[in-house]
C-alpha cells in the first residue's frame, strides 16, 4: 500500500485524541511515547492497537511498527486539518458497518473483547476511531473530488505495463472494457498522488517530534 493509501483508505485512523482512553492493564503492555504530532501524543499502545485490530495494512517487508507510526502521525495531521472545517458527521449505521468489518477481521465479537483490553481500547474508543475514518474520507472527497484525465500516451503505457489485466475470471475482456478499467485506475492513481502531495505539505510544515 502506498503512503497515501495509508491516509485515504479506510483504512486508517488515529486514536491520539481519544483523551480518556483506558490504560492497558499493568504487565500486559509496557507503553511509551513514540511521537508527538499536532499537539497529540502517539503511544506504542496506539500502534499496537491499529496493528492488532487490522486498522492498518503494513507491507510484507519492512518494520510494521515504524510504518504504522508514520501512518498515525500523518493521520493526526489530517484530522487536525479536518477539524478546521465543517464535515458531516457519520451516521451510527455507517460506524456500525465499519465496526462489523473489524469484528470480522479479528475473528468475532469474543475475539474483539479479548483484544481490546490488551491494547487499552474500549468499544467506544474503537467507534470513535472508525467515526474519524469516515470524517476523513468525507473531507478528502470534498477536497479532492477528482483528478486530471490521463493522456492517451499515459493510458497506452499503462496498458503495456499491465497486459495481464486484460482478463477477468479467466475471460478475455473487450478492448473498450480494458481501456475504461485502465482509465479508472489511472484517474484514481492521479487523485491519490494529489492527496499524497497534500499530506506531504502538511508534514513539512507541521511540528512533529519522534522520540528516539
Amino acid at each position: 500500500m502506498t503512503r497515501r493509501g495509508r491516509v485515504a483508505s479506510v483504512g486508517a485512523a488515529l486514536v491520539l485524541s481519544l483523551g480518556a482512553r483506558q490504560v492497558p492493564p499493568t504487565g500486559d503492555l509496557v507503553d511509551r511515547v513514540l511521537a508527538v504530532a499536532a499537539r497529540q501524543i502517539v503511544m506504542l499502545s496506539d500502534v499496537r492497537a491499529f496493528l492488532e485490530l487490522g486498522l492498518v495494512e503494513p507491507p510484507a517487508s519492512g518494520d510494521p511498527v515504524n510504518y504504522t507510526l508514520t501512518t498515525l502521525i500523518e493521520r493526526q495531521l489530517v484530522l487536525d486539518e479536518v477539524g478546521r472545517y465543517v464535515v458531516q458527521e457519520p451516521s451510527q449505521g455507517e460506524v456500525d458497518t465499519r465496526l462489523a468489518a473489524v469484528i470480522d477481521h479479528v475473528g468475532g465479537e469474543e475475539a474483539l473483547a479479548a483484544v481490546l483490553p490488551g491494547v487499552g481500547f474500549t468499544v467506544d474508543d474503537l467507534r470513535r476511531v472508525l467515526q474519524d475514518d469516515l470524517r476523513i474520507e468525507r473531507y478528502l472527497a470534498r477536497r479532492f473530488p477528482g483528478a486530471r484525465r490521463p493522456t492517451e500516451e499515459e493510458l497506452d503505457d499503462y496498458l503495456r505495463e499491465h497486459s495481464d489485466e486484460t482478463r477477468t475470471n479467466g475471460r478475455l475482456q473487450t478492448r473498450e472494457d480494458v481501456r475504461q478499467a485502465a482509465l479508472d485506475r489511472l484517474t484514481q492513481q492521479f487523485r491519490q498522488e494529489s492527496i499524497d502531495d497534500w499530506v506531504t505539505s502538511l508534514t513539512l510544515r507541521a511540528d512533529v517530534f519522534r522520540v528516539p
